[in-house]
């Protein structure tokens, strides 16, 4: 059962190996570019209203459409770079532990009759909601008068 236990950790961590470093990589040679940058100011316009700084576009814009997994990826390696706050951390794993992935899990839920745009537009929303009033309860706390 032990060793059962350690391979599929092994196994695990291997995966996650292949997917985090090949998307730091490309994270790295995208950071720079005009569209990326483009891309992440508009995010910037939806995210701004929820606490989250401008920075904490690019883990969320990773996090929406490829998944928790690239997210977070790009979360840590922005945190260790101390590019994001600690509330941008936060707020980005309370955001994207609701809506992630949302093209691949939209497309598979589809494809067994779901309804894609009810689907995505709750997601999306309840995200929303959720994440702002996380952010409201943290600003009270935080900046007690």
């Amino acid at each position: 059962m032990i060793i059962h236990a350690l391979i599929g950790s092994l196994k695990l961590s291997l995966k996650l190996i292949f997917i985090i470093v090949p998307l730091m990589i490309a994270y790295e040679f995208l950071e720079n570019s005009k569209l990326f940058k483009k891309i992440l100011e508009f995010l910037y316009i939806f995210i701004k209203p929820l606490g989250f700084s401008k920075q904490a576009s690019v883990s969320m814009l990773t996090g929406i459409f490829l998944g928790i997994t690239y997210g977070s990826g790009i979360l840590i390696a922005q945190s260790e770079k101390k590019k994001l706050e600690n509330i941008d951390i936060i707020l980005t794993a309370v955001f994207l532990s609701m809506c992630h992935a949302v093209i691949e899990d939209t497309l598979v839920f589809v494809a067994i009759g779901g309804n894609g745009f009810y689907m995505l537009g709750t997601r999306i929303v309840i995200a929303f909601i959720v994440t702002y009033l996380f952010y409201s309860y943290l600003k009270k706390k935080l900046y007690k008068t």
